[in-house]
């Protein structure tokens, strides 16, 4: 796995991202600040503008109240806010875009739509925005030709150790720092009546555990130019394989369905690494007053799987882009450039609860990676009280992580892989090695 270095240490993780005097020499420095001023000075030269940002409803909703104090400074900026469906939003987009229209101005793209808007030319290389340094470098999505056509949106979704802190206490255990640690604790779990995790090969989501073993060990499901890869694919199932048959994970899907949620009340689940997004979860799906409770929660560094491996991933993001037709540039480019590389809107991002909107996520601005990081603000009641989007935000921070290549095949992908993990696990019709080998097969015909 290529590792891609952080000046002063990476990003952060459920909050948002910053760091002060982060990268790039002073002259660098210099010329960021002197771009981001003249865009502004041109943004309010412009007189009256009206530009439109698109994308999904929760995410649009979620920049609209961010963006409020930033408009009232702005007098002369009006933004018609268009929310779509996440199945709605990017046919929407791509029409307007290939039809040349000159909006939406400004879209927040996921990251499997990105390089196909990217490579058909429809978005304006950001490049000349910010400095190394500045913001996560998580950019390859929107990377082409060396030039970057996107600035990440939320950045804490990282795969993490989520556990039952008052069990491990209470058996005498530590967060495991390697999978072999995780694997011979998750057997003392379950002398003693736990379960370490969840798996359900019957459900149309098992490829999740199979994805995120993937990229732990440092492998691929696909290469930087799209290409199947599953490099590691037959590690990641060996290992599944050996926790499957020690009885080790609670037969459900992990967060997403109703028989692990009633397994997790009983206060039968201690320990349930996943990626970050599900921390939520165990705030609106746990019920304190039921049997076992649901104890005191918290989030770790995850163990690494292999020496060679990854210390994390960051399991999807959005990425901020402009329409390359868009008539007010420069306004187009600084209501981006505070969104997602200021300090100032990071922190909003990091605790938003307002008309029933409500989100806690770190941009890819390091400068407010780090002041979340150090906040230890706004704590979970799940999670002992604990600031769940800063310690997200310090363990970016402590670590390396990148973010794997997707495209718009990727539901089809899921799909082929559920589909073969399933039969691999309940009907035996494959070994971990023919089980890559038809993976590959049928990737390869999408």
């Amino acid at each position: 796995m290529k590792k891609r270095g952080l000046a002063m240490g990476i990003a952060v993780v459920l909050g948002c991202m910053s760091l002060t005097g982060c990268g790039g020499n002073s002259n660098e420095a210099k010329n960021g600040e002197t771009a981001a001023a003249t865009s502004r000075a041109e943004a309010k030269n412009e007189g009256e503008i009206e530009l439109t940002m698109m994308g999904g409803a929760h995410l649009v909703s979620v920049a609209e109240i961010v963006l409020r104090d930033y408009l009232a400074e702005h007098p002369n900026v009006k933004i018609n806010f268009e929310k779509y469906s996440y199945g709605e939003y990017p046919t929407k987009m791509k029409l307007q875009l290939s039809n040349d229209e000159s909006t939406p101005d400004i879209m927040i793209v996921h990251d499997l739509y990105a390089p196909q808007f990217a490579k058909a030319g429809y978005l304006v290389d950001l490049s000349d925005m910010f400095t190394e340094g500045e913001v996560l470098p998580v950019m390859d999505p929107v990377t082409m030709d060396g030039k970057v056509y996107g600035i990440p949106n939320q950045l804490t979704n990282q795969y993490v150790f989520m556990y039952r802190q008052d069990i491990y206490d209470e058996l005498g255990l530590t967060v495991p720092e390697t999978f072999d640690d995780y694997f011979n604790q998750a057997v003392a779990l379950k002398e003693n009546g736990y379960y370490a995790g969840a798996f359900d090969p019957a459900d149309s989501g098992c490829n999740e555990v199979f994805q995120n073993f993937i990229y732990m060990l440092g492998g691929q499901v696909l290469d930087s130019e799209g290409n199947v890869s599953l490099e590691k694919g037959k590690e990641a199932l060996e290992l599944m394989r050996k926790c499957y048959d020690a009885g080790i994970w609670h037969t459900s899907q992990q967060g997403n369905s109703e028989a692990y949620w009633t397994a997790f009340n009983a206060g039968k689940i201690a320990a349930f690494p996943s990626v970050a997004a599900h921390a939520a979860y165990y705030v609106t799906n746990v019920d304190p007053n039921g049997q076992g409770g649901y104890g005191h929660l918290a989030i770790a560094k995850p163990m690494k799987f292999a020496e060679d491996g990854r210390e994390t991933y960051i399991n999807n993001t959005e990425y901020y882009a402009i329409n390359k037709n868009t008539e007010h540039l420069e306004a187009a480019k600084d209501v981006v450039r505070y969104l997602a590389l200021t300090k100032d809107a990071a922190e909003k991002f990091s605790n938003v609860n307002e008309d029933g909107v409500m989100a806690q996520y770190a941009t890819g601005c390091m400068e407010g990676i780090r002041a979340i990081a150090a906040s230890r603000e706004n704590g979970w009641e799940a999670f002992g009280g604990e600031p769940v989007v800063s310690e997200l935000a310090e363990i970016l921070l402590n670590t390396d992580p990148d973010i794997p290549f997707v495209d718009e095949r990727s539901n089809e992908i899921n799909n082929v892989l559920s589909e073969i993990i399933g039969e691999m696990f309940l009907n035996g019709a494959y070994t971990p090695e023919t089980a890559v080998e038809v993976m590959k097969e049928k990737l390869n015909d999408i």
